[in-house]
């Protein structure tokens, strides 16, 4: 839930004292002008227990920062101790820390059941989950000109490595950017006996981490990158320039997974399936701006992740012309057999639907002098994809239109 700063009328010394209740998502204020309180974000890992413990720790001056409102649900995490006040009630963490700062201690049960697997799991030798679990969204409440600056440290056994989206990470804070008023730590984590490679692929400093000995191709991943990537940054200029890439071992959920920088993607899944299609492009897509869309539009996110997996592919010369078709083809058949629509959220045959859709679209753009590039670039403008942000971008770059553009069958 993102909740908005809010604005009055009121003097100078009034507004000093205003506070602004926020989401983690939360506005931003004039850095030039705002003072900051610091976020030490750490945890604690062993060897045996799928536990971790958690810390928070506030530094400020004076009492910038008057609350933290975690959403904490009982069965994965427990308060340990807490300077100043905190209670714990109804899935959440209410921490009032002193004036001077302090330090909130709190335990994260670590495994994620994902049906008969896991999308977040420890074992003795390696752990795999996303650090916005360890430090989940919360509400703040700040004076309205402050802003908090950011840091993380990670410990766990001798021979553990930790990788993130900031990098290799340790008992070292390494600060992390932002001017929001909650900053936390977010994206996959990988930790343990890990094998790492990294490289500099069109721009972006590429790391493909995952345990070792679990079968994962790093070097295949790597070359597999070096011919796409290039075409997918092309058209997706915000991507991002630092991004991790989580190997996960076949005890773990069976597909692929995005979050802020970093993708999680499992041992067995084909860099190219069968049907021409690839989960890691559909995934860097999604890091590429195609994840953010209204309730309605979800079809949308997904429709154009999954469209611009195959484009990348033929465009970079990895699919021809010809399985190009016959991916479509497979992709009709499929929408055919099992009924898919335009539904939000979409499930993969409607994401199927959404495909066929965008390329028909796509037909009608390159008739028009337009391409469905410039479709994409002129969504991803917006903060959030909307249906109505493209049908007005559909006209626009559309001369003679054929017919009205679709509406969503959203699902109840």
């Amino acid at each position: 839930m993102v909740v908005h700063c809010m604005t009055h009328k009121a003097t100078p010394f009034t507004r000093c004292l205003m506070f602004a209740c926020l989401a983690l998502s939360g506005c931003t204020t004039d850095t030039t002008r705002a003072e900051a309180y610091h976020l030490e974000f750490g945890a604690q890992f062993t060897v045996n227990e799928p536990v971790a413990t958690a810390s928070i720790t506030v530094s400020q001056a004076r009492a910038l920062l008057r609350s933290i409102d975690l959403n904490a649900p009982e069965d994965r995490y427990t308060v340990v101790s807490a300077d100043g006040q905190a209670n714990f009630r109804n899935g959440r963490i209410r921490w009032t820390p002193p004036a001077s700062g302090g330090r909130l201690v709190y335990r994260v049960q670590l495994d994620s059941p994902r049906g008969a697997t896991f999308d977040a799991r420890h074992t003795p030798d390696w752990l795999i989950m996303r650090l916005g679990d360890l430090f989940p969204p919360a509400i703040v409440r700040a004076l309205e000109s402050s802003i908090s600056t950011s840091s993380l440290a990670l410990s766990g056994p001798e021979h553990w490595s930790f990788e993130s989206r900031y990098g290799a990470l340790g008992t070292e804070s390494r600060e992390i950017s932002g001017t929001r008023r909650f900053n936390r730590p977010t994206g996959w984590l990988i930790a343990g006996e890990l094998g790492t490679r990294r490289e500099t692929i069109a721009g972006r400093h590429i790391v493909i981490s995952a345990p070792k000995n679990s079968g994962f191709r790093r070097l295949d991943t790597l070359a597999f990158l070096a011919w796409t990537l290039p075409e997918l940054a092309r058209v997706f200029p915000d991507l991002p320039g630092q991004i991790l890439i989580v190997g996960a071992p076949r005890s773990m959920w069976r597909g692929g997974l995005s979050a802020p920088a970093s993708i999680y993607l499992h041992t067995d899944r084909p860099l190219v399936s069968e049907n021409g299609t690839s989960t890691l492009l559909h995934e860097l897509a999604h890091l590429a701006g195609l994840h953010s869309a209204a309730d309605d539009a979800d079809w949308l996110a997904e429709g154009f992740a999954e469209y611009y997996a195959l484009l990348t592919l033929k465009r970079s010369g990895g699919l021809s012309q010809k399985r190009f078709d016959r991916a479509l083809s497979t992709l009709e058949n499929w929408v055919a057999r099992d009924g898919g629509r335009l539904n939000s959220p979409s499930k993969g045959v409607d994401t199927a639907a959404a495909v066929l859709e965008l390329h028909r679209q796509a037909q009608r753009l390159e008739a028009a002098g337009s391409n469905i590039d410039q479709l994409v670039q002129r969504l991803l403008q917006d903060e959030k994809i909307t249906l109505q942000g493209y049908q007005n971008a559909l006209a626009d770059l559309s001369a003679t239109p054929s017919r009205e553009p679709p509406t969503s069958d959203r699902s109840q």
